[in-house]
Formats: structure tokens, sequence, C-alpha cells
């Protein structure tokens, strides 16, 4: 099994401290404002190295003391980061336009970032507010998620007193009456740590709040659209056209239910296995995303083997490791890591070509300046679930017989559930939580109200039964430093799936590539109307991306059962 070498990014804590005390003289201004700007990028660049390898150290071990304290640090060197791209901003705002024309004449290779940092800042408080905002996140705002981590990774679910990373594979289990079964203990620890967790959201939801209301912002999201670089119209025509689509998706949750000889499928028989699968062992995983790779772009597929052969993976199966998987780039010594929790499942598989999409994107934009690597989420699903997709695509096309084509479109159709009803579940219970959290602090019982009525209407009310403590349990609902950790999946799967309609022309590799590339140098409706041709903020490229599954949809409901 896959462990990560860590050492080879700090190999000790000198290390470590150098680059910090770096960045705190990085961050002292100079005069010029061009001095400035590559100063703070610079800082921006080892900071970010700084925080990914922390993050590496609590998913790890979220009971390590000794990251928790570094964390501290670089947490109020987030803050000052932060704190001097506001005044960046403000510096670049309040240039007069010739002066601002000339810097960005000087800067071309950032000139985007620099508009959108001008832009940004104008949209905010004071700088007086603002730095005070900054300088209150690191102690109060940001320490909500860090206390998430180190609580939930204590949170021990069931008899056999397991991780919640162990416990969260469980409720895939092949075995019916065992998922059933893992799904209560799992409920069960939820609610336990709920009144405690209860607590961390609304300090989040109410901070969040009264920055807004400082700032004079009415639209919870005004900042997410923002920072994802998209257009209300593309979000509504994405969502609408998720709509007209719902009717087929609930067919298939028909046709899944009576394969599984239920009236209704449970929550956790959604993304469960319509039958008992062989295990896959980790050798196999790796084989097959590389061959999958392989086929429609070797230098992806060469990235991946590197990636795996240098330890850049953390998938070991064991106690006490934090819940979830993600990819960190290390953009100083142009690396990534991956972290997630290997249990031979083909969940597993597909979360493995997902993070190693997210790698494979560093990689695509590691020799651009700081700044302009910087992709938003959506963009950044795009990525990661297109190695998804072309893993599951593959292994469909290449099903043994009738049963085995089955499971894998069951496989792939579940993973479309997720993004179009779960996601859509997250998206509409935040709306509900920020709306009832200007009015006060929201109970654990009226959490958990909101959380199934996002979910009936979500899902349709096409399932027997919900899960009422979901809030507590999804740590993205947690995560201080990118609000509403939701649509932007969405975004990235149908964008993915759009962009693998292309994937058999000749030559895609190097269009994909160049796709990457440009993804943090320009708006998400520019970019796909450069690569794609296509206009986000009309339905018909989102009718187009969901009629492709649709089809899957068709095949997998006319497939004999078991």
């Amino acid at each position: 099994m896959s462990t990560w070498s860590l050492d080879t990014v700090y190999s000790s804590d000198e290390a470590f401290e150098k680059d910090v005390q770096e960045v705190k003289g990085l961050l002292v201004r100079p005069e010029r404002i061009k001095e400035t700007v590559l100063q703070v990028q610079e800082a921006g660049k080892v900071l970010k190295q700084l925080e990914s390898y922390v993050e590496c150290l609590i998913a790890q071990n979220p009971s390590d003391q000794n990251a928790h304290k570094k964390n501290g640090a670089i947490s109020e060197l987030l803050a000052n980061y932060e704190g001097a791209l506001f005044a960046l901003g403000n510096r670049l705002a309040k240039m007069e336009e010739s002066d601002f024309k000339g810097l960005i004449g000087d800067l071309k290779d950032i000139s985007f970032y620099l508009e959108e940092m001008r832009e940004w800042a104008g949209k905010k408080s004071s700088t007086e507010q603002e730095e005070l905002i900054n300088a209150l996140s690191a102690d109060g705002y940001h320490s909500f998620w860090s206390l998430y981590q180190t609580f939930t990774g204590k949170i021990k679910v069931g008899k056999e007193g397991l991780s919640i990373g162990q416990a969260y594979n469980a409720l895939s289990d092949a075995n019916r009456e065992k998922r059933l079964l893992a799904f209560h203990e799992w409920e069960e620890a939820w609610k336990e740590a709920s009144d405690f967790l209860a607590q961390v959201l609304n300090h989040i939801g109410g901070f969040r709040l009264k920055v807004y209301a400082a700032r004079g912002w009415d639209d919870i999201l005004s900042e997410p659209l923002f920072l994802n670089r998209m257009q209300p119209a593309t979000m509504d025509a994405m969502w609408g056209a998720i709509e007209e689509a719902k009717p087929a998706f609930l067919r298939y949750l028909q046709k899944k239910a009576q394969i599984l000889g239920v009236e209704k499928l449970s929550w956790v028989d959604v993304e469960a296995p319509i039958s008992e699968m062989d295990e896959v062992s980790w050798e196999q995983a790796c084989e097959t995303i590389l061959e999958q790779f392989g086929k429609f772009h070797p230098r992806k597929a060469a990235f991946a083997k590197r990636a795996l052969e240098n330890m850049w993976v953390e998938a070991e199966d064991r106690p006490g490791k934090a819940a979830g998987g993600f990819c960190v780039s290390l953009p100083k010594s142009r690396e990534s890591r991956i972290f997630m929790t290997y249990k031979g499942t083909p969940i597993n598989v597909a979360t493995l070509a997902h993070e190693l999409g997210h790698a494979y994107h560093n990689t695509c934009v590691e020799h651009l300046p700081f700044f302009h690597q910087q992709a938003q989420m959506n963009v950044a699903e795009t990525a990661s679930t297109f190695g998804e997709m072309v893993v599951i695509d593959q292994a469909i096309q290449g099903a043994k017989n009738d049963k085995e084509r089955l499971q894998l479109l069951d496989d792939k159709l579940q993973r479309s559930v997720t993004y179009f009803m779960n996601l859509h579940a997250r998206l509409l219970f935040e709306k509900a939580f920020y709306a009832e959290r200007k009015e006060g602090f929201v109970s654990v019982k009226r959490l958990c109200a909101l959380m199934v009525s996002s979910q009936k209407e979500a899902y349709c009310d096409a399932l027997a039964d919900w899960d009422p403590y979901f809030w507590a349990s999804k740590m993205h609902f947690y995560y201080t430093h990118f609000p509403f950790y939701n649509f932007p999946y969405t975004f990235g799967y149908l964008m993915s799936t759009g962009l693998y309609a292309h994937a058999k022309e000749e030559g895609f590799g190097e269009k994909f590539d160049a796709f990457l590339e440009d993804t943090a140098q320009m708006q998400v409706e520019e970019l796909a109307q450069k690569h794609l041709g296509v206009d986000l903020t009309k339905p018909d490229f989102w009718r187009d991306s969901l009629s492709i599954l649709v089809q899957d949809i068709e095949t997998f409901i006319s497939l004999p059962g078991f």
C-alpha cells in the first residue's frame, strides 16, 4: 500500500522555519508597487508550499500537536498574506488608469490577476476594516476549520472504533445489511458530536455574515461566484439544465432499487455497488489508471507513474487518519501530494484517478507565475473529474459481459447523482442555513430539518430515508478558505463531460493541456468560448453534456438485472 514521503518537502523543522521567515521577509512592503507585486507573489508561492505541507501533516495524524503548532504559525502568515493582497489590491484600485496600464504593461504575464485583484479590492470595505478582519481571522474564523479537523479526527465510529475515514468506506459495502448497520453507527457518532459541531458551524456562518455586512454584500453567493470567476447566468443555466434532466436520473434510481429488491433506495444505497465486486488491489488500481490515461494522453500517464513511484500518494487504510481525499500543490518544489484511504472499492479507484487529475493540473501550470497558477475550484474540479471519467468509461467499454457493464455503469451514474443531487442538496442547505443564521443561532434540530428538506428537494423525494446529520459529517461546510464548497464540483463534472466528448479527436491531449494552462488566466465563460467554442450562460452546452449521461442511463435501464 502506498504511503507518501513528506521528508522530501521539508527535511527538518529548521527547513520549515526557514521558509516561514522567508515569507515574513517578503511581506515587508517596498515603496515601488512593481517590487511589491513580485514580492507578494513570491510570498504566496512559498506560503502555499508551507500550507500544503501542514495540511498533509494534520491529515495523516489529526492528533499531531507539533503539526497544529505549525498550523498556528501558518494561519497567522495566511492572515498577513491576505492583508498584503488586500493592501496591494487597494493600491492598485487607487492608481490612475494610465499608471495602472503602465504597470500591467510591465507585468504582462500576470496582468489578468492584477486586474482581478483591483476589481476585488473595489468590492471590499475600508482598508482599516479589512486589516482588522484579516487580523481576527487567524485565531477566529479560520481556526474553526482547524478545530473541526482536530475534533472529527478523534471521533470513533461503532463498536470497532473506526476512524471516520474507515467508517465512510463501510457505508458503500456491497452487503446491504452491513452498510445499513454502518450508516446507523455513523449517524449515532455524528449525533453525539452534533451539539459541538453546531456551535462551530454557527460561528463560521456568523463571522462570514458580519464580514459581508461590513462590505455591504447582500447576496450570499456574490463571493463564491466571483472567486469562481463565474457569472450568475452560468450558474442558472447549469442548474436549469440539470433540473430538466433529473427525471432521467430518477429512472436510474428506480431501476437500481429494482435490482436491489427494494421499493425505494436508502440514502446509503445510492453510492453502494449493486452487487459484490472483486476487490481491486492497490497495484491493480494503479495499473488500470496508468493504462487508461495512456490511451488518451501518454504525457498524463507518464506523470501519474512518476507521482506514484515518487511517493506522492498517502493511501494506507489505517486508524487515526482524517476523512476524505485531497490533492495539494507544492509550487516551490513543483510537486503535489495526494491523500486518501484506499480499501479496494471502485469508488477508491475513481478517487485516486480524480486526485491524480488535480496533480496533473498542477504540473500543467507549474511553469507559470504563481498568480497564474491559481485556478479556482470549479475549473480545478474539471481536471480531476476528467481523470476519473477516463478511467470509468474505458472500463465500461472493456466490460467482459452485461453483468460487469451494469455494475460499472452503476458506478458511473451514482457519481452523477452525487454531482447533480447530493451537491444540489448541499447548495440548498447552505442557502437556507445562511438565511436563518441572519436571524440568530440555528439549533441542531433546525440544522437537521434544513438538511432533510434540502435533500428531499434535491433528490425529488425519491429515497426512503435521509441523512439529517450530513451537515455535521461533511467537512466542506467547515472549510473557511472557500465559501460554498459545493456547486463548483457540479460545474467541473459537467465541464469535464463536455471536454471528454472531444477526447477521441486527434491531438486532444495537447488541447487539454492548453485548456488547463489557461484556467487561472480568464473567466470561465471566456475559457469555454476559447477552447470549446461554447456559451456557458446558455443551457445548450449543459444540455449536451447531460445528454451523454442520459444515454448511459438508457443503456443501464436496457440491460438485464441479476
